[in-house]
């Protein structure tokens, strides 16, 4: 975990809140790295490598991450995969699919089983995805992550405030670009 989540992860740590901590389970280094910062700050923290693209994963990290630290306020659906820059004509269905996974799916999957929890808890929460500049303005030979980030924002996101959207439950969208 590095970049904007280990930014994120250590923003909340910070303002408060105990941290589950997610990536893909080749990074376990890399969390427990960001876990031993957030132990310093003096919050509780839950490592839980997975990969958000597989549904029995997601639950079982959520599941997790709600037994271990006692509940869920604050789900952020951050995971993301970006190819190298090729055509529309040139990309492969494979790529496609790939991105689609982790980027759309992903965050679908994440929203779905963290508002099941938040709903049962009874406390409202907030679900945040992320999305980037790319979900606003398609971006030539970038085609997959694109249409993911636009799936994210126009269609997951704004359906789940519809959905969800109650006095104590609020969907976000955060949007980055690259500098």
């Amino acid at each position: 975990m590095s970049g904007i989540g280990r930014g994120i992860a250590l923003r909340l740590a910070r303002d408060g809140f105990d941290i589950a901590l997610n990536d893909v389970p080749n990074k376990g280094t890399q969390l427990e790295s960001v876990a031993t910062e957030i132990e310093s700050l003096g919050r509780r923290v839950c490592v839980v490598p997975a990969d958000v693209s597989t549904n029995e994963q997601v639950k079982e990290t959520v599941d997790g991450a709600v037994t271990k630290l006692g509940g869920l306020d604050v789900m952020i659906a951050n995971a993301g995969v970006v190819a190298p820059p090729s055509s529309l004509l040139s990309s492969t269905v494979e790529t496609w699919d790939h991105i689609f996974s982790v980027n759309a799916r992903g965050a679908y999957l994440c929203y779905k089983y963290a508002a099941m929890h938040m709903i049962e808890q009874g406390r409202g929460g907030r679900i945040i995805g992320a999305s980037s500049v790319s979900g606003k303005f398609g971006f030539h030979s970038f085609c997959a992550y694109s249409a993911t980030k636009f799936a994210v924002r126009s269609g997951l996101t704004q359906v789940a405030a519809l959905e969800l959207g109650k006095p104590s439950m609020h969907m976000l969208l955060a949007r980055y670009r690259l500098l």
